[in-house]
C-alpha cells in the first residue's frame, strides 16, 4: 500500500505555539521604551516591532487559515499606513493604522483564548498563552487610548504638555505605559483620562485586568482537578 500524505489543507491544524509570541511580545515592551519618538529611526523600529508580534503570532493561529490570513492582512495594512503617515503626517492614516493593530491584537486574543480556555491538559504552552494574553490586553487598550485621543485631542492630561503636534508613535509609547499600569490597577496618575471616553476605558480595562486573572486562575484550577480525577478513574 502506498502511504497517504497529509494534505495540504490540513497544514493549519497544527497545535498552537505561544513562546514565539510571548517573547516577541515582552521584546516590544522593553525595547520601545528605550526608543525615543523624536526620532525618526526609532519611530519606524517601533512600527516594524508590532508588525513582528503580527509575524511572530502566525504558530498562535494554526487553527484557522482564514483567521490567520486576516491577521496579517490587518498587520500589513498597519504597518503600510504607519509608513505613510511617517511621511505625510495625516491625521487619518495614524487612525487607520491604530485601528488595524487593535484589530490584529483582538484576534490574537481570541485565538489564544480558544487555546487557554479550550478542553485539554495543563502545559507550559497553555500558561505561556495566558501570559501572551494579559500583554496582549495591554496593548489592545493601548490603541484603543491612542485612537481616543486623536478622534479628541485632549481627551488626556499627559504630565508634560507639548503644544506642538503630537505624533502618533509617541502617544503609542506613552499609552502602553499607561495602559499597562491600569491593566495593573498601579494608578500612578501621571497620566489622566479626561473625557467620557477615555474614563469608560480606563475603568473597563482595570475591570478585565482584575476579572482575567481570577477567571484564568479558576479556569487552570478547574482543568488541574478534572485532569487529576480522569486519571484516578483511568
Amino acid at each position: 500500500m502506498i502511504p497517504t500524505l497529509q494534505p495540504e489543507t490540513h497544514r493549519w491544524r497544527g497545535r498552537p505555539r505561544h513562546g514565539e509570541l510571548l517573547l516577541a511580545l515582552v521584546s516590544l515592551i522593553f525595547i520601545q521604551s528605550c526608543l525615543s519618538s523624536e526620532n525618526m529611526i526609532h519611530r519606524v523600529a517601533l512600527n516594524a516591532l508590532f508588525f513582528l508580534v503580527v509575524l511572530s503570532a502566525i504558530r498562535s493561529l494554526t487553527g484557522s487559515a482564514s483567521r490567520m490570513w486576516c491577521t496579517l492582512l490587518a498587520g500589513g495594512v498597519a504597518y503600510a499606513t504607519s509608513w505613510a503617515n511617517e511621511i505625510t503626517g495625516a491625521m487619518w492614516l495614524a487612525i487607520v493604522s491604530d485601528s488595524c493593530f487593535a484589530l490584529v491584537f483582538l484576534i490574537l486574543i481570541y485565538a489564544v483564548g480558544e487555546h487557554v480556555f479550550g478542553e485539554g491538559p495543563i502545559d507550559a504552552n497553555r500558561i505561556i498563552g495566558a501570559v501572551s494574553i494579559y500583554f496582549l490586553l495591554g496593548l489592545l487598550w493601548a490603541f484603543l487610548y491612542t485612537l481616543a485621543e486623536l478622534v479628541q485631542p485632549g481627551a488626556f492630561l499627559f504630565p508634560v504638555v507639548n503644544t506642538g503636534s503630537v505624533q502618533n508613535t509617541r502617544l503609542i509609547s506613552e499609552f502602553i505605559y499607561f495602559s499597562n499600569v491600569t491593566l495593573t490597577t498601579l494608578g500612578y496618575g501621571d497620566v489622566v483620562p479626561l473625557s467620557r471616553p477615555a474614563k469608560m476605558l480606563s475603568v473597563l480595562q482595570a475591570m478585565v485586568g482584575q476579572l482575567y486573572v481570577a477567571i484564568v486562575i479558576a479556569r487552570m484550577v478547574g482543568l488541574q482537578v478534572s485532569q487529576r480525577s480522569a486519571e484516578k478513574t483511568a
